[in-house]
């Protein structure tokens, strides 16, 4: 995680917003964290962007552009999500799908933020228990997934192609096959053009 984040930090006097907002806030937590005299954990991190992104929403303040806040949210959460404790994802799932899973529509004309959203979900479906996939949310949120395969953007469509592939090669343990495999194999069937 500490390489990722390095090379995100020189960024704080870029010209380009995309890169510049995302290396300010990372600089902005971080001096949080300093001040406050916590670790700089994954876990830690990851606390501090969901507040930060909890904030954001409360505020309102959903502009999707290169220099705005929520889309160098995303981009950072979906960096630090991958070495977070599984159980800390889980213990969060309600809180982290109650702020993400209303973004993808506005997500969806967007494909830079919603790229970042892909990659944070492929990593919390890959640490879900079967229980927590049987909940509404996930299954929706599953479902939107599933719907942006066929997106005409490849980046977009990959990333979801590869949620969707990392998800079921990680079926819950003790499964050998992941509780969505025949759900995916019946939408391919449905959306696929007959040849």
């Amino acid at each position: 995680m500490e390489t990722a984040l390095a090379k995100i930090r020189p960024h704080t006097s870029s010209s380009l917003p995309h890169q510049k907002t995302p290396a300010t806030l990372l600089h902005a937590l971080e001096s949080t964290l300093t001040e406050t005299h916590t670790d700089r954990t994954s876990t830690a991190y990851f606390a501090a962007l969901i507040t930060t992104l909890d904030g954001t929403l409360q505020k309102k303040d959903t502009a999707l552009g290169d220099g705005d806040v929520l889309p160098a949210v995303l981009y950072l959460l979906a960096l630090v999500v991958p070495f977070v404790p599984h159980l800390v994802i889980q213990s969060n799932l309600s809180t982290l799908l109650s702020l993400t899973a209303p973004l993808f529509p506005s997500l969806s004309d967007h494909a830079p933020p919603l790229r970042s959203q892909l990659t944070l979900y492929s990593s919390i479906f890959c640490t879900l228990d079967r229980s927590q996939l049987d909940t509404p949310a996930v299954r929706q949120s599953f479902a939107t997934v599933l719907q942006l395969c066929l997106d005409n953007r490849p980046k977009v469509r990959k990333r979801a192609v590869d949620l969707v592939d990392d998800a079921l090669s990680n079926p819950p343990s003790p499964l050998l096959r992941h509780p969505y495999a025949e759900r995916v194999a019946e939408w391919m069937q449905n959306s696929l053009p007959t040849c």
